[in-house]
C-alpha cells in the first residue's frame, strides 16, 4: 500500500512538472527577442550581452561535402528539423532528474541550444543556466534558418584539443580544409562532438 501511494506521489510530482515545463516554454517563446549580428560577434539585444568572438576562417555549410548535413543531424539531433530549438521531453526529463531525484542536469540538448551555450554562456548544469540557454535557442530559431543555425554550430562549437569551429579541426586531424572532406572523415569529425577531447 505505501509503495503504491509513492508511485502515486512521484507519478503526480512528475505530472505536475511535466505541465510546469510546458507554461514555462510557453512564456519563454512568447517573448520578444532580438539578436544584432556584428562582423565578429552576436549581441543578444534582451540581456546586452556579446558573444563568444566569432572565427575569422568561417566555412560555409554549402562548401562542405553533399550529404554532410544530414550526418550531422543523425549524430547530434536526430528532431532537428522538428523542433523549434529546445525538445520538451528533455526538459521534462531534466526537471524530473534535479527536482526529484536530485541529480545534476543532464545533457540532451539540441544543436539550437549547444549553440546557444556557446555563444554565450557557460557549462554550468543549473536550471538557471538551462533556462537562460532555452530562451536564446528560441531566439535563434527566430532569427536564422535551419541552415544558417548549422553554419554557426561547425564554426563555432568545441571540437577538443582546444580548437572551436570546424576549419581548425579539419586541419589538426585530416591537414585538410572542411571542403576537401570526404563524407567519411566528416562523420569521424563530427562524432568527435560527442566526446571532444577524447583520445
Amino acid at each position: 500500500m505505501i509503495a503504491n501511494l509513492e508511485r502515486v506521489g512521484i507519478f503526480s510530482l512528475a505530472f505536475i512538472s511535466f505541465f510546469a515545463s510546458i507554461s514555462l516554454i510557453y512564456i519563454l517563446t512568447t517573448e520578444e527577442l532580438f539578436f544584432l549580428f556584428k562582423e565578429n560577434s552576436i549581441k543578444f539585444l534582451p540581456d546586452q550581452s556579446y558573444s563568444k568572438e566569432l572565427p575569422d576562417n568561417w566555412v560555409s555549410i554549402y562548401e562542405l561535402p553533399k550529404g554532410s548535413e544530414t550526418i550531422l543531424i543523425n549524430i547530434e539531433d536526430k528532431k532537428y528539423y522538428n523542433h523549434q530549438g529546445y525538445s520538451l521531453y528533455d526538459i521534462h526529463s531534466a526537471l524530473f532528474h534535479n527536482f526529484f531525484l536530485e541529480k545534476k542536469l543532464r545533457g540532451a540538448s539540441t544543436i539550437t541550444q549547444q549553440l546557444a551555450r556557446t555563444l554565450f554562456l557557460n557549462r554550468e548544469k543549473t536550471i538557471k543556466r538551462k533556462l537562460t540557454e532555452i530562451r536564446i535557442a528560441v531566439a535563434l530559431e527566430r532569427s536564422l534558418n535551419k541552415k544558417e543555425i548549422l553554419e554557426y554550430y561547425l564554426n563555432t562549437v568545441y571540437w577538443g584539443r582546444g580548437f572551436n569551429g570546424i576549419y581548425f579541426a579539419s586541419k589538426y586531424h585530416f591537414q585538410k580544409s572542411p571542403k576537401d572532406l570526404n563524407l567519411d572523415e566528416f562523420r569521424e569529425l563530427v562524432q568527435k562532438l560527442k566526446r571532444p577531447d577524447h583520445k
